[in-house]
């Protein structure tokens, strides 16, 4: 279903396989490889699986934190790694480790999603403000300002809205106050939301009154019986950012 309404003013999107796709970019494996790469030059001759296993665990901590919107960054990962690994690691070995999250290989960054540059080139040419709602992973909000600027992407977004920097993640309302305040003062009514995930993106947005596109152009995510989210659905769904204008009312 298209929008409608009042004149629509400002677009904020979620970051990870909204913008940049993390599905196809590999960046466990990546960040395993670095990882033993790092502990191989220390000194440490460390099984591939045992890592991948300590690595897991970090990951199931971020996610348990995320749910109840309490943050687990880059450096509580990577404590967490080294005592699953049970290594003496120096502060040069633990500093090796955390530049494999927060300061990857250039050559390996994940790419945008499909039409996404011809999407924000659009907004703009309409005189719609742009912002970002990200509920920042391990890597932080200098990394994934550094993999738009690497795609030419920074210049297009007005405001951001990174999880690390404001405080709270999605569906918390005050992230999406904090985007609609630093993008002008929009009214949620003006304002539309593009993003992957039922439980933060679309429950958070349609809970802040702004109009909700679910994108599952990289993610199609069914949500979760426990949550409620297998429930949620947006306003309008697109698989191709070739979309968004026209279910935004804008084409």
């Amino acid at each position: 279903m298209a929008r409608s309404g009042a004149p629509l003013k400002a677009v904020t999107f979620d970051f990870w396989n909204t913008l940049l796709d993390a599905e196809t970019a590999g960046i466990r494996d990546r960040r395993l490889t670095a990882k033993l790469g790092v502990l191989a030059e220390a000194g440490f001759d460390v099984d591939g699986e045992i890592v991948r296993g300590a690595m897991r665990h970090a990951g199931q901590q971020f996610d348990r934190r995320w749910r109840e919107n309490q943050y687990y960054g880059a450096q509580h990962a990577i404590d967490d790694i080294v005592e699953q690994l049970g290594i003496d690691a120096s502060p040069e070995l633990r500093a090796g480790l955390l530049a494999t999250i927060t300061d990857p290989d250039p050559a390996h960054d994940p790419k945008p999603t499909p039409h996404i540059g011809e999407a924000l080139e659009g907004l703009r040419s309409a005189g719609i403000r742009i912002g970002i709602i990200c509920d920042v992973g391990l890597a932080p909000s200098t990394t994934l300002r550094r993999f738009l600027v690497g795609h030419g992407l920074l210049e297009y977004f007005d405001h951001w809205s990174f999880s690390d920097e404001v405080g709270t993640f999605k569906p918390d309302p005050a992230i999406f106050d904090h985007a609609l305040t630093g993008l002008g003062g929009i009214a949620p009514g003006e304002a539309a939301h593009v993003g992957d995930l039922r439980r933060t993106d679309i429950a958070g947005a349609q809970g802040h009154g702004v109009f909700a596109v679910r994108y599952a152009g990289i993610f199609g995510d069914p949500g979760r019986a426990e949550d409620g989210s297998d429930g949620v659905e947006g306003d309008a769904v697109i698989a191709d950012h070739a979309d968004l204008l026209a279910a935004l009312g804008l084409a």
